[in-house]
Parts: C-alpha cells; sequence; structure tokens
C-alpha cells in the first residue's frame, strides 16, 4: 500500500500538467517581427496646400498693371502676395520696375526642388522676398527653372543677393549668370554635389569624399 500512494500524482502535478496543455503556443519569430514593423509604417503625407485669393489691395493691382505680360500668376496666401513670372527676357526688366515700385529690400531667396513632387510646373523653384520700407508691405516673388537652366542675377539691383544667389548655388546648384564670385558661401569649395537637391544620394563620388573629409578632420584633432 506504501508503494501505491508514492507512485499516484498530488494534484498540484496534475495542475501543473493541464496548465502546460491548455497554454497557447507561441507563433513564430517571424510573424510577431513581421506584425511589429507593419505597425511601424508611418502614414503617407498628405501635401496640403493653402487657398489662393485675388489681389485686392490697390497697390498689388498697380503692381502687377507695371509688371505687364510677364506676370503668369498672381495671388494672395495665408496673407502674402505672390507673383510668378517667367524666365525670359524680361526678367531683369521685371525686378527693376519691383524695385522702382518701393520694394527696397531683398530679404532672401529661397529654392525648392520639385523633382518627387507630382504637377510642379518645373524641376526647382525660386521664391524672392521682397519687403518695402516705406510701403510696409510684403511680396513673394516666384520663378520655376528645369534642371540645368540658368538665371540671371539680380545682384545689379540687390546688392543683398549676393550671399542669397550663392547660397542657392551652394546647397542647390542653380547658376546664376550675369554675376562675379559666384562660388560656394557654406560648404568646401571640392565639395561633391548639391546637399539639398532630392537626387543627392545618387552623386559619385560622394562617399570617397566624406571618408576624406572625416579622416581631415580626425588628423587636425
Amino acid at each position: 500500500m506504501s508503494d501505491e500512494v508514492k507512485n499516484t500524482p498530488s494534484p498540484e502535478v496534475n495542475k501543473k500538467e493541464e496548465v502546460k496543455k491548455e497554454a497557447p503556443k507561441a507563433k513564430p519569430n517571424a510573424d510577431a517581427k513581421a506584425k511589429v514593423a507593419a505597425k511601424k509604417v508611418p502614414p503617407k503625407p498628405q501635401i496640403v496646400v493653402a487657398p489662393k485669393e485675388e489681389p485686392k489691395e490697390d497697390w498689388q493691382k498697380n503692381i502687377l498693371k507695371e509688371l505687364g505680360d510677364n506676370v503668369k500668376e498672381a495671388y494672395v496666401s495665408v496673407g502674402e502676395f505672390n507673383v510668378v513670372i517667367e524666365n525670359n527676357e524680361n526678367y531683369l526688366d521685371s525686378f527693376q520696375k519691383i524695385k522702382d515700385f518701393g520694394f527696397d529690400y531683398l530679404a532672401d531667396i529661397s529654392s525648392v526642388d520639385y523633382l518627387k513632387f507630382e504637377g510642379a510646373p518645373k524641376r526647382f523653384g525660386l521664391s524672392y522676398h521682397f519687403y518695402s520700407v516705406k510701403m510696409n508691405k510684403r511680396m513673394r516673388v516666384k520663378v520655376f527653372l528645369d534642371d540645368g537652366e540658368k538665371v540671371p542675377s539680380v545682384m545689379d539691383i540687390w546688392k543683398t543677393a549676393d550671399f542669397h544667389e550663392r547660397e542657392a548655388y551652394d546647397l542647390m546648384g542653380i547658376v546664376f549668370t550675369g554675376r562675379d564670385n559666384l562660388k560656394r558661401i557654406l560648404l568646401p569649395d571640392d565639395w561633391v554635389g548639391h546637399p539639398l537637391r532630392k537626387d543627392e544620394s545618387k552623386i559619385e563620388g560622394r562617399e570617397e569624399y566624406t571618408a576624406r573629409l572625416v579622416r581631415k578632420l580626425r588628423e587636425e584633432d
């Protein structure tokens, strides 16, 4: 009888075996990783375009009359007066009229690469940001350029264009004609390519140049 007692499993042992049998099987690691990766994929960004309104102020209508046929589009968006002009033989004449109208300060020239943007007129966009001290008004003049298309410099009209044009050349590769000293302003003179272009990662020689620059910086330290 003592042998029978020893061979009989205790209730606790039976419970542990039942728990083991009822426990769900773990899914393969590959499936788990796939689910985690699927959750981490961010949603595609939506492009929101601010609404455009007709220019209504008198000074806006007057300057459009001065610019004439070279105006491709004019609108007000988010309180900013925008004028799109063509890069043609009247390019500098249009900017001179803007200066004579009272926009004596060129605050900035910004550049955009529309390579991956559907519906853009051309590859690049240049925006000239102006301010009139006398009128206390602002306006933005835009021009669109194809890849490799050059544009006249406005440095003879606004001296502040010097550094702005050099920055657009340095970072985006846009060439401004009719001026001197168009060279890099932020990056080293021997830098390969233009870092704000959307196709920058495809430029040959970039990895070799970067490695050489890192070695040089380490030697200086």
